[in-house]
């Protein structure tokens, strides 16, 4: 009978049934894919070294990053320790509850690392996690939730345009003679897309204390009422969080030395995916863990 491992990295394989075998790369094909091998090898040497399994998600949050993230996950046992290397613009909130619900699945010991923006429904992922491990350029974000206005072609802050409706409205309570003028100020801004605004940020103030509710031992009731607030008070939805003002509001972080070993290593990956799609990018998306990689464009 064969000895058992005392590695816990080694490939799992059944003693009843031989492994089966890969086709041959032709040099070509391995070539091409030299960059992906690089990133793969680099998670790999970092789960030798501090015997923690690493998944990286790099772009948008995205319901299309389920799929891949659960076959990353499934790689993984379901009590072994997670690092989720998150760098993200935002996204779905309701996608970041879902990731936050499967990092933990069985296990009790899953951070978060922000080697550089994990902003808006990134930071609301984050929230799930047991800390947030961070370093001199990590920054989180608000979680005020975004509305597309289909009239001006992007996104827009919800609270912003709560406000904006409110402002006015008090303003023609006020002088009922502008009123028409009010109204046409309003543009685009029409009755539905003000209760979108009003229902999204309402379900933001419900997932923050369900996200950090996944924790082992989650905060008390006074710290979620304050963690939320200051999630979405920002006058900016640009507006960043490092890691001391993380530690302020309530979160647990986890500062890293920018020239620790396990910094250097994160951040020598991190390049990797900069140089792939960009840090910010608003489109590509890479989820990549030990033995999976997905890259594609939403």
């Amino acid at each position: 009978m064969a000895a058992k491992s005392s590695c816990r990295w080694t490939a799992r394989v059944s003693s009843e049934q031989p492994p089966k075998v890969a086709a041959e790369q032709s040099p070509y094909f391995r070539a091409l894919q030299a960059p992906r091998y690089e990133r793969q090898a680099q998670i790999r040497s970092y789960e030798d070294k501090f015997e923690r399994g690493l998944i990286v998600v790099n772009g948008p949050i995205h319901p299309d990053v389920v799929a891949p993230f659960a076959d990353a996950i499934g790689d993984l046992e379901s009590d072994e320790s997670l690092d989720l290397m998150l760098t993200s613009i935002g996204g779905d909130g309701e996608i970041a509850y879902r990731l936050a619900s499967m990092c933990h699945g069985g296990r009790a010991d899953f951070r978060v690392i922000v080697v550089d923006l994990a902003a808006s429904a990134a930071t609301l992922l984050a929230l799930g996690a047991e800390s947030i491990v961070m370093s001199d350029v990590s920054a989180l974000g608000p979680v005020d939730p975004q509305i597309y206005v289909e009239g001006w072609g992007d996104y827009y802050p919800a609270k912003d345009i709560i406000e904006i409706v409110e402002s006015l409205e008090g303003r023609a309570n006020q002088n009922p003679q502008v009123f028409e003028y009010y109204v046409a100020l309003l543009g685009e801004i029409d009755a539905l897309l003000y209760q979108s605004a009003v229902s999204a940020t309402r379900r933001t103030q419900e997932l923050v204390p369900q996200l950090v509710s996944l924790r082992q031992v989650a905060p008390s009731a006074d710290i979620v009422d304050n963690l939320t607030k200051e999630l979405q008070s920002h006058a900016e939805h640009s507006a960043t969080i490092g890691y001391n003002r993380a530690r302020e509001i309530g979160l647990e972080v986890e500062y890293l030395p920018p020239n620790s070993q396990q910094w250097s290593m994160l951040w020598r990956l991190h390049a990797h995916y900069m140089a792939l799609s960009g840090a910010y990018s608003g489109v590509g998306v890479t989820v990549e863990g030990r033995r999976v990689s997905f890259h594609f464009h939403v």
